[in-house]
């Protein structure tokens, strides 16, 4: 199952963060890191949900058993005049399948090591929430199969 989330901090200090999606469900750092290794496809870009909808998709039937994915939006430069409303409903529409965390302050970003000015970058965590690697760039045969290795050590 994929999942795309939208991050609201509560204290990027001690690595503890809760998360809105774009459904508006609520979602805390220990339940995405709880049982298993977690992908995470994250952008800061306004061309960043077509490129989360294309990691999606090729990541599927791609990712070891128990592999969970999320997104998560770097909403920090979204200008004030753009309705929060409107951003989750294109979000829900293009990733229906999967949650997306938006991260309204821009806080959980980059403490989970994603770079600034990247479109997507892909990020694989172990249950704990450590990360073991990054992939920086739009979904291509080669990078996906970095991914899926990354979660083969």
């Amino acid at each position: 199952m994929t999942a795309l989330l939208f991050i609201a901090i509560a204290s990027a200090s001690s690595g503890d963060f809760v998360l809105d999606d774009q459904f508006e469900r609520t979602h805390r750092r220990a339940e995405i890191f709880r049982d298993g290794p977690v992908v995470i496809i994250a952008g800061a870009q306004r061309k960043t949900p077509d490129a989360m909808q294309a990691w999606a998709r090729a990541l599927l039937g791609e990712l070891p058993n128990g592999t969970r994915v999320f997104g998560l939006s770097n909403m920090k430069k979204l200008p004030f005049f753009v309705p929060k409303g409107s951003v989750r409903r294109n979000l829900a529409e293009m990733l229906p399948e999967t949650p997306v965390l938006m991260d309204w302050k821009g806080k959980v970003y980059p403490a989970l090591g994603f770079p600034s000015g990247a479109v997507v970058s892909v990020g694989a965590f172990d249950a704990s929430g450590e990360r073991l690697g990054l992939v920086v760039g739009d979904v291509t045969e080669r990078r996906l199969r970095e991914v899926v290795g990354l979660l083969s050590r």
